[in-house]
């Protein structure tokens, strides 16, 4: 991991700390905007956090890994080999996530969304698709426990929609 990745991860420590203590003083607790405000910056950072100390834990265990080749017991260092394979890709997988994380997220991210459905060229078909699509949509929301409200619809003769507008509000609904 780079230095200056290093020194920003140890930033983001020092805040999620911080802003666990922050949340836990009855001052902010009385004033719900501050509150609001360390509770959303809390909820941003701590799954890099947690990541992070992932990636922190496996960095240990690959030098205990490294200190256990050196030992004089060959089944000791076979075992270690192993865990070196196992443990090497996952420090990459982990670097790489987290460097997927500290990327500049969009502000509009967080927002709900209308979503339009129209149904194009291709008659009752085409209306048809509409609803599988909508339905899709729908099922989806409810997986992501997002919630789905039609505020206008037209359907069609045999079936689905001809047009179909529905507001989806939940967290992150604009991101996904």
């Amino acid at each position: 991991m780079k230095s200056s990745l290093q020194a920003k991860m140890q930033q983001l420590l020092e805040r999620h700390e911080e802003l666990g203590a922050l949340l836990s003083d009855a001052d902010v607790i009385a004033d719900q905007k501050k509150f609001r405000d360390f509770s959303r910056e809390y909820a941003e950072i701590e799954p890099v956090v947690i990541t992070y100390r992932e990636y922190q834990q496996a960095e240990d265990d690959l030098a205990a890994a490294k200190q256990m080749q050196e030992d004089d017991d060959p089944d000791m260092r076979e075992m270690a080999s192993e865990e070196i394979s196992e443990l090497t890709p996952r420090i990459e997988e982990l670097d790489d996530k987290l460097q997927r994380q500290l990327l500049p997220r969009d502000p509009n991210d967080s927002n709900n969304v209308f979503l339009e459905i129209r149904a194009g060229t291709g008659g009752d078909e085409a209306a048809i698709f509409a609803g599988d699509l909508f339905r899709m949509y729908q099922r989806y929301a409810e997986t992501r426990k997002w919630r789905l409200e039609v505020l206008s619809e037209r359907e069609g003769q045999h079936g689905g929609y001809k047009e179909l507008i529905a507001r989806i509000e939940g967290a992150e609904v604009y991101g996904t």
